[in-house]
């Protein structure tokens, strides 16, 4: 499934069709958190200590290799962590401090979007794979959101570091990154599922690409039982 906008306009391919968001909910969710965190006064450099023997030890987390016994991290730390690099722990925990994933949706509702489903959290998925498909989104409504987040990206600091976050993303390299022109950049977000065991899994990627006229196009691209990143750079290149 995939859709893209460019000058309002939307086209697609099975863009109303349900897809497993996996990493990608990290957005939706980010953008909850920034919500949050206005709403009871909280600044992004505020600090949380964490436990690393409380943390999952099992799941992608590069967080996990920043420290032993407990550390201190600001929301803007796992937020980074979360949006820039996929962090499954970060995310977990910004569902513990600032709420869990039906408080996300609901959020996502008061927004105006209805087609984004958030049920589970990462540790939940992680549990028992095939829940991940309670994370879901249609790639037109993701295309949608993406297209609010532009014309909000300035309203507070909390999304403007969240902006900066995702165009610092280092993750899905040969996904929409591989597509664009040499000279645009990309505020995007990944998502990948679980393997199966023929050695295919999900693969998403969806984003906001800044062309070097100045103009932005958006995108979303959501892949199941994908063989590689390939597949996600080949559906960009034919949408753009």
């Amino acid at each position: 499934g995939a859709c893209i906008m460019r000058d309002d306009s939307i086209i697609g391919i099975n863009e109303d069709e349900r897809f497993a968001m996996h990493s990608v909910m990290k957005f939706p969710q980010a953008l909850y958190v920034a919500d949050y965190l206005s709403r009871k006064g909280l600044a992004l450099d505020d600090t949380i200590v964490i436990d690393k023997a409380d943390l999952m030890q099992d799941t992608w987390s590069p967080m996990l290799k920043r420290f032993e016994g407990k550390m201190a991290f600001s929301y803007a730390k796992l937020l980074e962590l979360s949006l820039g690099q996929s962090d499954n722990n970060a995310c977990e925990l910004l569902f513990k401090l600032c709420g869990k994933p039906k408080a996300v949706e609901k959020y996502m509702r008061r927004l105006g979007f209805h087609d984004i489903n958030i049920r589970m959290t990462e540790e939940q998925m992680l549990k028992n794979p095939a829940k991940a498909i309670e994370n879901n989104s249609t790639p037109a409504e993701m295309v949608r959101l993406f297209e609010w987040f532009y014309h909000h990206k300035d309203d507070n600091p909390y999304l403007t570091f969240i902006w900066k976050a995702m165009a610092d993303c280092s993750t899905g390299q040969k996904r929409i990154p591989a597509a664009i022109p040499a000279d645009a950049r990309l505020v995007h977000k990944t998502g990948t599922g679980f393997p199966s065991s023929d050695g295919v899994q999900d693969m998403n990627d969806a984003g906001i690409i800044l062309m070097p006229d100045g103009s932005h196009v958006i995108i979303a691209v959501f892949a199941k039982h994908s063989p590689s990143e390939a597949v996600i750079a080949n559906i960009a290149r034919q949408l753009l």
